[in-house]
Parts: C-alpha cells; structure tokens; sequence
C-alpha cells in the first residue's frame, strides 16, 4: 500500500493527546489510535415527486383571455377535486395577465394578430407519490391543462437517506483505517470515537408537500385516444461525512 494513503486524512498519533470536541482520547504507547475521515455518498430512488401543470392561452380583449383562462383553470380544479384531491394539496405556481407587445406578434397575419393580444398563463403544483401524480397529470391534461412543468423529485423519508450515507462513510472509514494500519504493520482495533458533520444534499429536484399517496386511489378511466402518464423517478444522492478514531493494536 502507498504511503500516500496518509493523504486520505489519516493520521497515526503516538506518544500525544488529541482533543476531539468535548471528548479527550488519551494517546500514549499503550493506548495508539489512528484517526481517519471519510466521505460516502449513495443514490437513493425518489418515492414523491411535485408536478406542475396549468393553461396558457390568448385573447383579443384582457376581459376575453382572462375569461377563457378561468373557464378552464376551474374545469382542471374541479377534476381534481373530484378525483379526490383537496383544494390545501393544490398550490398556485403561476398566475400572470399581460398585453402581447408587437414584436412578439411576428408574421401573424391580421386575424390572428386580433385574436392574440393578450396573454393569460395560469398553473399549479402538487406534490404526492408517483403513482398518484400520473393520474393528476393526465386529470389535468384531460380538462384542458395545455402547460405542463418539469417534474420535481423528493423523498419521503430524507432522514433515513442521511443516515444510510453517514453509516456508508463510518464503514469506508473503517476500510481505510485498516489499509493504512496495515501499512505500518499494525492492526485496527476498537472504535473509539465518531462524529459527522452534515454536508449540503446533492439531488435533482426538490419538493415537499403531503396529500393523497395512502396507496388507494380513486376510480380511473381508460384512456382511448392516448396512453397514461407515466412518470420515472430521478436518483437522489446523500452524502455523508465522519471523523473516526479508532484503537491500533
């Protein structure tokens, strides 16, 4: 084994006293230690996710694209209400009015410059289980949602990810421990001391929310003209760290 292992952050302490926050491991001829630190990281498949859907749509008065957005804004509510979602589980994302300038009116012609001077942008996200939110995707698209955002991937138990890195990084720790014991002939005993330090979680997507996901769901239709949702989650990766001490025999 190279000894430029030593550059793992292990740390071979003879004949000293290392301070390690609170806790003093006594150091001496008697009682070697060698300290090491490490870094785990794991993937974990994502269970929830946050969708976004909504309607955009245009008019040729303020008064008609607002009309036209809310008529069908409260046809993909109500599908989801009667699908049985609450009105708490659903949040408003977007919600802008606006007069289209003329530059972005390009070549239309003069009817379709009429019917497109103003623009009205409504959506709303949820956050359930997968499964779930398949099924409101496509209530949504089915009541005239023509807008739907990039899905955002979270767990439901973080905490459980956390503590599986942490414990990867402890027995990476315990794997380096022994290398470099090793390499000075010497033989990796007891663990005396650990700690961890939280680093920022490394993901893609993010979202939090509560609702339906039990398990059961409602009735649900086939679809005849065009096939289900369906949605495939992101791995989301944890990342832990540990600072272990250990007895060298």
């Amino acid at each position: 084994m190279n000894k430029r292992l030593l550059a793992v952050s292990a740390i071979l302490a003879i004949g000293c006293h290392s301070s390690v926050s609170a806790q003093t491991v006594q150091v001496n001829q008697q009682n070697r230690t060698i300290e090491i630190a490490a870094t785990s990281s794991i993937q974990v498949t994502a269970d929830r996710v946050t969708i976004t859907a909504g309607y955009h749509n245009y008019g040729p008065t303020h008064d008609a694209a607002f009309a036209e957005n809310a008529r069908i804004a409260a046809q993909i509510l109500k599908a989801w209400k009667h699908a049985g979602l609450s009105e708490k589980e659903i949040s408003t994302d977007a919600f802008t009015s606006r007069s289209v300038p003329e530059n972005e009116l390009g070549d239309l012609s003069p009817q379709d410059r009429k019917q497109m001077q103003y623009e009205v942008n409504q959506s709303w996200k949820i956050t359930q289980k997968v499964e779930v939110a398949e099924k409101l995707l496509d209530i949504a698209v089915d009541a005239g949602a023509n807008y739907v955002g990039s899905p955002e991937w979270e767990l439901t138990d973080p905490n459980a990810a956390e503590t599986q890195a942490y414990a990867s990084a402890l027995e990476k720790a315990r794997v380096l421990a022994d290398q470099v014991a090793k390499s000075f002939g010497a033989k990796t005993g007891a663990l005396l001391y650990a700690s961890n330090e939280a680093r920022p979680s490394q993901f893609y997507g993010a979202g939090s929310g509560g609702g339906i996901g039990g398990g059961s769901f409602w009735a649900w239709k086939e679809r005849p003209t065009r096939p289900d949702t369906k949605l495939l989650p992101q791995k989301i990766e944890r990342s832990g760290y540990v600072r272990a001490i250990f007895a060298l025999e």
